[in-house]
């Protein structure tokens, strides 16, 4: 807030009468803040998690008999009630989605959530509502609860954080401290003080002292640094501009044992995460996409010569690059126009890209430490990102299977399957991810890490298709299979377990 203060210190300066009539240009921002905070304040709701199990007496005095039983009864719906956990979300649609972070809402198996929202009309009423969680992406950090039966509720319009710039001006909307109940969410302000933040790696006990598997996508660097103070329950709030649009959703603060203030974060919203929250509102988990290489920095000498990009270490065979012609030695320098920057920038643009997405590469093929070398653009397209996470996410509606097999893109199996020695040469598009036993899929030899080349004698280019031909089928169903060492088979599988 020091930058707002210095501001409007200049602005008073610059004129003679400030005592008496505030300068136009800063009645003029005024203005733009009081219109946006209340353009977007009526989408930012107040979330609480409430235990399943939460005994009776947990909170205090605040009880309730059920009629003729004599129980005591927590019920998040009165007025008087507190909640001891809490966090905002945005109301993204009319009909009742909204969006809060992943993190807030733990296990939904354990938690029940309630949204206090404002609705729309000076009559508008604010009340407690049960919301069930229709998906949650722990790679993201995004997920969406859904208010049943809603209807005409203010959607929040969205910006598109790519267009953002260090040094604009940006409020935060939240329920800090569990106090926007009221339907009123609280506003700081502040300025984009960075861009392209890392998230802190997350700790992970079975690395065994090894670097830990990513667990978000942030820790690539994604996230945009704000000075607009955030504090308790203002995850899942948003950040908006001057207009009032969504740019952001703030999220956890990313505080430094040994500093006074930790410094606070949200999460772009831009055409990848618009692409993975409508994949959320849908019931379904996001998947992300998945080159098959092994980058590296540019060394130094290369980066004095003003090179960017990132250097293909090695390129593992049957995977996207392979197929799009890239080599070892390669300079990826853009990835749809978007300049690279070092491995972690790869990283990063390709796991917020959608599996199955079309990506146009810019490459320097040579030796870019001499002339020798000449610029290439290539098309590829993605496989699946194995995710090997430790909080898994969840949706409303289940993953297809079919006879007790379930099937993804062949490069989401995990890395012992994938790149052992016993694999096929080239990978397929379509592997078996899993089987469950005593059915008839497993009863007739189908195993995970196999590859599924073919139904009846219709080509598997992908899941879905895999899925289209085996719904309708009513017998026994022959599946030309891959396995170890490329060995090809014909399986059959019946109906049911023979």
């Amino acid at each position: 807030m020091r930058q707002i203060a210095f501001l409007v210190v200049i602005l008073l300066s610059a004129c003679p009468t400030s005592a008496q009539q505030p300068p136009d240009a800063l009645l003029s921002m005024q203005s733009a803040l009081t219109n946006a905070i209340d353009r977007a304040g009526r989408s930012v709701v107040a979330i609480a998690r409430v235990r399943k199990d939460l005994p009776a007496d947990a909170m205090g005095d605040l009880k309730f008999n059920l009629p003729g039983l004599g129980q005591p009864l927590i019920d998040p719906t009165n007025p008087a009630f507190v909640p001891t956990e809490f966090a905002s979300g945005v109301i993204v649609s009319a009909d009742g989605d909204v969006l809060t972070n992943f993190h807030v809402l733990d296990d939904p198996k354990q938690n029940d959530y309630y949204v206090w929202h404002r609705g729309i009309g000076s009559q508008a009423v604010v009340q407690a509502t049960p919301a069930e969680v229709q998906a949650g992406d722990p790679w993201t950090d995004l997920a969406i609860l859904r208010i049943e039966n809603a209807k005409d509720l203010p959607a929040i319009k969205m910006g598109d954080a790519s267009q953002i710039q260090r040094g604009m001006f940006v409020i935060s909307l939240g329920n800090p401290y569990a106090i926007a109940r009221d339907g009123y969410p609280s506003a700081s302000m502040g300025i984009v003080s960075n861009l392209q933040r890392a998230a802190a790696a997350q700790p992970d006990k079975e690395s065994r002292g090894q670097a830990p598997a990513s667990q978000q996508l942030h820790e690539f660097g994604t996230l945009i640094q704000t000075d607009a103070k955030l504090n308790l329950g203002t995850s899942g709030g948003a950040l908006v501009n001057l207009q009032g649009e969504m740019i952001g959703l703030t999220t956890s603060l990313a505080a430094v044992a040994g500093y006074e203030q930790s410094a606070g974060f949200a999460i772009p919203i831009d055409k990848s995460m618009r692409a993975a929250i409508d994949q959320l509102r849908e019931g379904k988990t996001p998947a992300f996409g998945f080159l098959g290489l092994e980058p590296a920095d540019l060394p130094e000498p290369q980066r004095a010569r003003g090179l960017r990009g990132a250097i293909v270490r090695q390129v593992l065979q049957g995977m996207p690059a392979q197929r799009a012609g890239l080599r070892s030695g390669d300079l990826i320098t853009k990835i749809d126009g978007q300049p690279i920057d070092g491995a972690a920038g790869l990283f990063r643009e390709m796991s917020r890209r959608p599996a199955n997405a079309k990506v146009q590469m810019t490459l320097l093929q040579g030796n870019p430490l001499t002339d020798d070398f000449q610029s290439k653009i290539v098309d590829v397209t993605l496989g699946k990102k194995y995710l090997a996470l430790t909080k898994p996410g969840y949706s409303r509606f289940p993953e297809p299977s079919w006879r007790g097999l379930r099937v993804d893109h062949g490069t989401a199996l995990p890395p012992g399957q994938l790149f052992g020695f016993s694999r096929p040469r080239e990978i397929l598009p379509v592997a078996v991810i899993s089987v469950d036993p005593d059915t008839p899929a497993w009863n007739a030899g189908l195993r995970p890490g196999q590859f599924v080349q073919k139904v009846g004698d219709k080509s598997v280019p992908d899941p879905d298709t895999f899925y289209e031909l085996v719904k309708e089928q009513t017998d026994a169903v022959a599946l030309t299979i891959v396995g170890p060492g490329d060995r090809e088979q014909r399986i059959s599988v019946p109906t049911s377990i023979q």
